[in-house]
């Protein structure tokens, strides 16, 4: 009981920790020099890592949306607040007349509302709601475009208004791409889990878990090509899904995809597997498996159990 304690301690403190880091990277924007120097380059990217610090790792500290409605909502959050960061970034080159420090963040903030967007978009699960984002996102593309065009003719094609417009052209075709559900801040993975808590080196973890039998067979240590460091594979599997767990912004992440990211292609086909039932003969989707085997790191990281998680699901009944 202490132990999960202070286990929930922890992890507040690192939810405060990111979300210090996420105000703190818009806060230190207004420290940005007039000119275009090393200085301005060391904070713009100082701006966009505690930015990537903040936001990505806060996200995956938050539980998963209870329902459908709770979804929404939070897809909503991230709409609003990607349209507050991208509008604060345009009315900026408004007011400075098109300057470099205005241009220079104006993207930066586009390409963090572009995120928000596309994470608003991967909240739609059903037909429906993929349908209603799509049509969201072509509409809101066609409007920008049309807006960017109309604004610069307004403005006589002033410079501040001509860089305004290229701008909004530009995001109008992300945003019509986003709606043909081409996201390109999601294009690796089917689904991303957190482990909260764990702090074993990869190569451990794969020593310890070598014993141990999945639906995607033995853990091996690789390389996948988005991940700078080694990461532990479970597959892939017949027609190419695997799992991979790795280690960024200091935290553990489990992933799992149908691409082929493996640096060499060979090495990983040499562990290819057919897909293990359990011992109902059960197999689980693969939309489930990320989450799986995320359960089954959690566990380990709780109280040093390495077992697959469909085993202990079965014995708990």
């Amino acid at each position: 009981m202490e132990e999960n304690r202070e286990k929930k301690k922890s992890l507040k403190i690192e939810q405060l920790f990111d979300i210090l880091c996420l105000a703190a990277s818009y806060a230190i924007l207004f420290l940005l020099p007039g000119k275009v120097n090393a200085f301005f380059y060391l904070i713009f990217g100082a701006a966009a890592f505690l930015f990537c610090i903040g936001f990505f790792r806060l996200g995956f500290t938050i539980d998963a949306p209870a329902d459908s409605k709770e979804e929404r909502v939070i897809g909503a959050f991230y709409a609003v607040f990607g349209v507050l960061v991208n509008t604060a970034g345009l009315y900026g080159i408004n007011l400075d007349n098109g300057s470099g420090r205005s241009i220079m963040i104006a993207v930066l903030l586009l390409i963090e509302a572009l995120v928000l967007y596309a994470m608003a978009g991967g909240g739609a699960k059903t037909p429906e709601d993929r349908r209603m984002a799509a049509i969201v996102f072509r509409t809101a593309a066609v409007l920008l475009a049309v807006f960017g065009i109309a604004f610069s003719i307004w403005k006589h094609f002033s410079e501040a208004s001509v860089i305004i417009a290229v701008t909004l052209v530009i995001e109008s075709i992300c945003l019509w791409n986003l709606g043909g559900g081409i996201n390109p801040f999601n294009s690796m993975t089917d689904e991303i889990q957190t482990v909260p808590g764990l702090r074993i080196p990869i190569a451990q973890l794969q020593q310890d878990f070598a014993g141990v039998e999945t639906q995607l067979g033995y853990p091996w240590i690789g390389k996948v090509k988005t991940i700078k460091q080694e990461s532990i594979i479970y597959g892939p599997s017949e027609d190419g899904f695997f799992v991979h767990g790795y280690y960024q912004y200091g935290r553990f992440y489990v992933s799992g995809s149908t691409n082929a990211f493996f640096p060499d292609p060979e090495d990983a086909q040499g562990h290819a597997v057919t897909e293990i039932p359990d011992r109902n003969g059960v197999l689980l989707a693969k939309e489930e498996l990320p989450k799986a085997y995320a359960e089954m790191f959690t566990r380990y990281a709780e109280n040093g159990n390495a077992q697959w998680a469909v085993e202990y699901r079965d014995q708990t009944k």
